[in-house]
């Protein structure tokens, strides 16, 4: 078995395509992306369909922030269950998909019941962030796998 398979990085499995670098440039494209798709969403296509929707400016830069924590946390779940025989695609989506469902769902069904909000709204929400995380995973697994020249 290959010596640098076997080599961690606190914790991390690293292998020869996975190195702190690809790491943090997978957080940072990752989370800007994220943020992004966030920000037409929400700002823009959203006032579209929903007249109640406003765009919404405040604390941009705190959400970057969290955006940023989001796709470290994808990014270290990436390397947790990246399997090198499967599609980066598939691999991006399930991370980012699995990530949007548990970073949204619990909580918006806690806040249908304590808040009356529409459970409906809370599975849209859902289904939305299954997207945008969706979308934040294929990025960060396409940086991850990417083969050093």
């Amino acid at each position: 078995m290959d010596a640098k398979r076997n080599e961690t990085l606190e914790g991390i499995k690293v292998t020869p395509k996975t190195t702190p670098i690809k790491l943090l440039l997978s957080t940072i494209a990752g989370g800007f992306a994220m943020w992004v798709v966030g920000g037409l969403w929400h700002n823009l296509i959203l006032s579209i369909f929903d007249n109640n929707a406003q765009a919404h400016h405040d604390g941009l830069v705190i959400v970057l922030i969290s955006y940023f924590v989001l796709a470290f946390l994808m990014a270290y779940l990436f390397l947790l269950s990246y399997q090198e025989h499967k599609s980066v695609i598939s691999e991006g989506l399930k991370t980012g998909v699995l990530v949007g469902i548990l970073w949204v769902f619990p909580h918006g069904l806690a806040m249908a019941g304590t808040h009356d909000t529409s459970i409906v709204y809370e599975i849209k929400n859902t289904l939305y962030h299954m997207i945008e995380q969706g979308i934040g995973g294929v990025i960060i697994a396409f940086i991850m796998v990417k083969r050093n020249k």
